[in-house]
């Protein structure tokens, strides 16, 4: 009983290890496979092979190889035709080679996560992640779009890439990463409650920036009447979010007895 209390409470504690069993397999099988991802092809991995199935049944996972993209692709995954569901996910070959063995496993964790989530509510009926409120809100295809352009920057988009970071869909990925012994994510963290806002609106671009920006379609941009009222509200709410993240990383960390 005791046992089941903790498995449970590490549970609720932000961390999946059925992610991270099936994690373990992806790995494997990426490493088994070097003439896929040295040649940029692909691997299908036949679910139903493994125990884990029993406890979270994907039916198939399909790995494509990409030299500038990795990531759990919501669009692509879910049911397919016959019934089965997929999920599809876009691997750096850089991650794999060497030394950066470890990020691989990792990353593996952070898009597993993202995954799991979205089985979760497609399998009991409800839409992908692209449905959520958050996702209408913040994370439309312009918003995508904007943090991975070279040829936009400016303080608005700042603002944004800390919206990236303090969603709930992000904050439940990084955690699997917290967890692997990653900082980054909490310095992130800390780095939006150390913020002083106000230091954007004295961005020389920032008016230039803002009509831009609110030209594309992310609502959390749009519905604010102009720069410094986008500015001032996502003070308020990132500063709010972040102290919760970082109070929900610290229980993850004492139950899971990390430093």
């Amino acid at each position: 009983m005791k046992d089941l209390v903790r498995k449970i409470l590490k549970e609720q504690a932000g961390i999946s290890f059925l992610v991270r069993e099936w994690s373990d397999i992806i790995y494997n099988e990426i490493m088994d496979n070097p003439e896929e991802h040295h040649g940029k092809g692909r691997i299908i991995i036949d679910g139903y092979q493994f125990e884990v199935y029993d406890k979270l049944p994907i039916d198939y996972f399909v790995i494509d190889f990409y030299d500038t993209m990795t990531g759990y692709d919501q669009t692509k995954s879910g049911y397919d035709k016959n019934g089965y569901y997929v999920v599809i996910l876009y691997i750096q070959p850089q991650l794999i080679n060497g030394s950066h063995s470890y990020s691989l496993k990792s990353a593996l964790n952070h898009e597993l996560k993202h995954a799991y989530q979205d089985y979760m509510r497609v399998s009991k009926g409800y839409g992908n992640v692209d449905t959520t409120k958050e996702s209408k809100e913040i994370y439309t295809e312009d918003f995508v779009k904007l943090l991975n352009s070279r040829n936009l920057e400016g303080p608005v988009k700042d603002i944004l890439r800390f919206y990236y970071y303090i969603t709930n869909l992000e904050r439940d990925a990084y955690l699997e990463n917290v967890y692997d012994g990653n900082k980054e994510y909490v310095n992130k963290v800390k780095q939006v409650l150390n913020t002083d806002f106000n230091y954007y609106k004295k961005y020389p671009n920032l008016e230039s920036n803002w009509e831009q920006i609110n030209n594309l379609n992310i609502p959390i941009v749009n519905k604010q009447k102009d720069s410094n009222s986008f500015i001032d509200y996502s003070s308020k709410r990132l500063k709010r979010d972040a102290e919760k993240i970082l109070k929900k990383i610290n229980k993850m960390k004492y139950i899971h007895g990390l430093n």
